[in-house]
C-alpha cells in the first residue's frame, strides 16, 4: 500500500466536501496534510477535478519542495503550503478554497466582521488576515502571505480565495466552511437593507473566544 493512504483518502474526501458546499468548483483550490512521520506532506494535484479524484492521484512532497511520488504535477500553490508547514510545526493541514461570498466582499475592500458565533469560535475571535494582491504560486507570494497571516488561522487572497490552516484537515475544513457561511450572512444582510448588520454584543463575542480557547481553537 502507498504510504499515507488514509491521509490520501481524507484529502480527496475533504476536497469533494468543499465542492459539495460550494467552496470550490471542479479543480479550484488545493488541499494538503502533513505526514506525521518525517518532513513530508501530501497535496492535491493540479488540474484534476475533485469529482473523479482518487487517493492514488495525491502527490507526496518533501518540505524542501522535492517531489517524491507524483502521478500528476502537484498543486500550483505548493509554495505557500510548504511555507506554512515550515513556519509552524503545529500546522497539520492547509485548505485553499475559492468561496464566492468571501471573494465578493474582499473584491470590494470589505472585511468580514465577527457576525456569527461559529466564525468567532473557529478563528478564536481573530478574524481573517488579508494578503497582498500579487501573482500566486511563487515563493514570493508564499513568503508574503505567511508573514501577513501572523497569528491568525485564515487569510484572504483578494480576488482569489481563502487559505486556512489547522492542526488537522478537519479543522482547516471547518474554518473554511464557517468563514464562507459568515460571509454569506454578512453579504445577504447588506443586500437586504443596504446597511451594516448588527454584530454580536462584545460580551457574547468574548464568550465564544473563551470557549475556543478552552477547546484548543486558539491554536492551529
Amino acid at each position: 500500500m502507498v504510504d499515507g493512504w488514509p491521509l490520501r483518502h481524507d484529502l480527496v474526501e475533504v476536497a469533494q466536501r468543499c465542492e459539495a458546499y460550494g467552496l470550490v468548483l471542479r479543480s479550484q483550490g488545493n488541499f494538503s496534510v502533513r505526514i506525521p512521520e518525517g518532513n513530508r506532506i501530501l497535496i492535491t494535484p493540479t488540474g484534476r477535478p475533485y469529482s473523479t479524484m482518487r487517493p492514488g492521484d495525491i502527490v507526496e512532497v518533501e518540505l524542501d519542495g522535492r517531489v517524491l511520488r507524483a502521478p500528476h504535477a502537484p498543486s500550483y500553490e505548493l509554495p505557500v503550503h510548504l511555507a506554512a508547514y515550515r513556519a509552524d510545526p503545529r500546522i497539520g493541514a492547509c485548505a485553499h478554497t475559492e468561496p464566492p461570498h468571501i471573494n465578493a466582499l474582499y473584491a470590494l475592500n470589505k472585511s468580514l466582521p465577527n457576525v456569527l458565533g461559529n466564525f468567532i469560535y473557529a478563528f478564536a475571535g481573530r478574524g481573517l488576515a488579508v494578503g497582498p494582491r500579487m501573482k500566486s504560486g511563487t515563493p514570493a507570494f508564499a513568503t508574503a502571505n505567511i508573514e501577513a497571516l501572523g497569528d491568525r488561522f485564515g487569510i484572504v487572497w483578494p480576488n482569489h480565495g481563502l487559505f486556512c490552516i489547522g492542526r488537522t484537515l478537519e479543522v482547516a475544513f471547518i474554518r473554511s466552511l464557517h468563514a464562507e457561511q459568515a460571509a454569506q450572512v454578512y453579504y445577504l444582510a447588506i443586500a437586504l437593507n443596504g446597511r451594516e448588520p448588527l454584530l454580536l454584543p462584545n460580551e457574547e463575542q468574548e464568550q465564544y473566544v473563551r470557549a475556543a480557547q478552552a477547546d484548543g481553537w486558539d491554536a492551529p
